[in-house]
């Protein structure tokens, strides 16, 4: 799943990259307000989490387009969002939000779970089959096991 700018809209990809769906004005829809940086990571159920960044906030679309919730929003709550970045999901559904407060996780339906430090500020966040998550902060690329 990726996200247009121009256009405010999220187009999902099958495997051979043919775009099988395409959710218009996603955040300024579900928002009111438009986004002008739009980070997207989906799970394996096909929900697509879409962190608007200067939404401050992470927006959860089910795997038919349709807006199912928002969490985080702007503040220095765990939670919540200073400047948000990056976000992955792991192979349990939980979410990774990138932060400058470090990486806030939630569960999917976007309660607060826990947050956890790296040095600098990360600004990548992808996790491979093996539920290993690889964060990209400054200069460095780390690499954490994330237990069920």
């Amino acid at each position: 799943c990726v996200w247009n700018s121009t256009r405010d809209d999220l187009v999902r990809f099958n495997a051979n990259g043919q775009a099988v769906r395409t959710i218009k004005a996603a955040i300024s829809s579900a928002s009111g307000r438009s986004e002008l940086n739009t980070r997207v990571a989906i799970d394996g159920l096909g929900n697509i989490y879409a962190l608007g960044t200067f939404n401050g906030a992470v927006f959860k679309f089910g795997p038919d387009g349709k807006f199912m919730n928002r969490f985080g929003g702007a503040g220095e709550q765990p939670g919540q969002f200073r400047a948000p970045y990056a976000i992955a999901v792991d192979g349990s559904g939980r979410v990774y939000v990138s932060d400058i407060k470090g990486i806030q996780i939630f569960d999917a339906d976007g309660r607060y779970l826990n947050v956890f430090k790296v040095p600098g500020h990360a600004a990548g966040l992808v996790f491979n089959d093996k539920n290993e998550l690889f964060i990209a902060a400054r200069t460095q690329v780390y690499k954490m096991s994330i237990a069920d």
